[in-house]
């Protein structure tokens, strides 16, 4: 019996063995977490690691939080950044719906409307981007489109990182005869999901003001804004 017992302890750790192995992982201070190789331990001038993938990285000591030694279960193993890399040049292309709210004026925002936006920004750093935007948007009988300067501040960089954004601009009635367009403005906030670091989903909800005159009657209007995109 006692034979039998021994013979299924070693049968439960050698599967517990080969279903586990040992891989590296760098937690650096912005949240990020890169799982792999490490090429070069962690000293005054920082870490080189890689990936299964082949991607190599390289960190400075002062991005680093800690080094460790992990056990994995193989079929878990996502050997890669987690999240955006949020450097250089981005574009965020969303698509989104508003609900009228309240009244500006003469005018009962009872109308909704649907947005198609593109920005093309860059990251100053981590943290800030700075772009520009432009969309079609469709408010019932007439259509705009704006033109306008964004920014994001990114408080986290995590796998999920939350987000804020401003937005100043103008609407162009360029698309109808009778509509002339005017000032726009946005702010709120939302949600960044990573991919992998050139890729992300993101969510949003904020509010939106419009100034625009359909022939002579003013339709300023005060919207509650929801969207959802990518971001590469």
């Amino acid at each position: 019996m006692r034979t039998m017992l021994l013979i299924l302890f070693m049968v439960a750790s050698a599967i517990t063995a080969f279903g586990q192995d040992k891989i590296d992982v760098v937690y650096l201070k912005d949240g990020r977490v890169v799982k792999g190789s490490i090429i070069k331990p962690l000293d005054a001038d920082g870490v080189q690691i890689m990936t299964t993938e082949s991607d190599v990285y390289t960190f400075s000591a002062d991005e680093v939080r800690r080094v460790a030694r992990e056990a994995i279960q193989h079929d878990n193993i996502k050997n890669k950044v987690f999240v955006h890399d949020a450097e250089g040049f981005t574009n965020i292309t969303t698509l989104g719906y508003g609900f009228g709210i309240g009244t500006v004026g003469d005018a009962n925002n009872n109308e909704d409307y649907f947005a198609l936006h593109t920005v093309n920004g860059f990251h100053v750093n981590r943290m800030i981007s700075l772009g520009v935007g432009v969309g079609i948007e469709g408010y019932g009988d007439y259509e705009l489109v704006p033109l306008y300067a964004d920014i994001r501040i990114y408080p986290a960089r995590t796998e999920w990182a939350p987000f804020f954004y401003g937005d100043l601009g103008y609407g162009l009635g360029v698309l109808e005869k009778n509509t002339d367009g005017g000032l726009m403005a946005a702010i709120g906030g939302g949600l960044q999901r990573s991919v992998n670091p050139n890729l992300a989903f993101v969510a949003s909800i904020g509010y939106r003001y419009q100034e625009n005159t359909v022939g002579t009657e003013e339709l300023n209007a005060s919207y509650l804004q929801l969207s959802v995109g990518v971001k590469f």
